[in-house]
């Protein structure tokens, strides 16, 4: 079986369950639920991902599966990277914080903090964000930079300069709130029990 055999029969009524992680040599995600022919029986699988990027996954019920070539957690490691500066002198930097914030939230949907890209820390200052007349604003992928561009459109003079594009390739296994970002993944079928 394959990931896209399993994700054609998962779905949430089967009291699907990760019953246990390994990253000891890999990450292997031991998985389990009801049989889909027979909801008297359990299915078990062995979910190997190769070539792990970034991993937030533990033990847990999990009723949906994905395998996604196209997902925002996949910007880090998929899409070309840089630096958004402002260089003018912002009237309120608390509405640029809400603005950057509220674009951050509707692209990203808790998958990831602002303070992952944001410019919000300076030399042991927390929130020191658009203080001056210029400065760095935030760094990261080009599609939330964009998203940030255009939600402070007019208030702030903005400055994209880009920094490098990673590798890519990169799919994300994403189990209801946990998520794998991976090249792969191997499917094993233990049986039913």
């Amino acid at each position: 079986m394959n990931i896209e055999e399993l994700l054609e029969h998962v779905y949430e009524d089967l009291n699907g369950q990760i019953t246990s992680v390994d990253s000891t040599g890999g990450l292997v995600v031991n998985y389990e639920c009801d049989d889909w022919n027979d909801y008297g029986k359990t299915r078990k699988f062995i979910i190997t991902c190769v070539d792990v990027k970034e991993s937030d996954i533990r033990e847990f019920p999990s009723g949906d599966i994905d395998f996604l070539s196209e997902h925002q957690l996949l910007w880090n490691h998929n899409e070309p990277h840089g630096y958004l500066y402002y260089s003018s002198e912002p009237k309120n930097r608390y509405e640029i914080l809400g603005r950057v914030w509220e674009a951050h939230e509707l692209a990203l949907k808790g998958w990831r903090p602002l303070t992952d890209y944001a410019n919000t820390y300076h030399a042991g200052q927390f929130i020191e964000f658009c203080k001056d007349s210029n400065g760095l604003l935030a760094r990261g992928p080009k599609p939330i930079l964009e998203k940030y561009r255009k939600a402070i459109a007019g208030l702030v003079t903005t400055n994209y300069v880009p920094s490098y594009t990673p590798d890519g390739g990169y799919k994300a296994l994403i189990f209801d709130d946990g998520f794998v970002i991976c090249k792969s993944v191997v499917v094993v079928e233990l049986g039913c029990s």
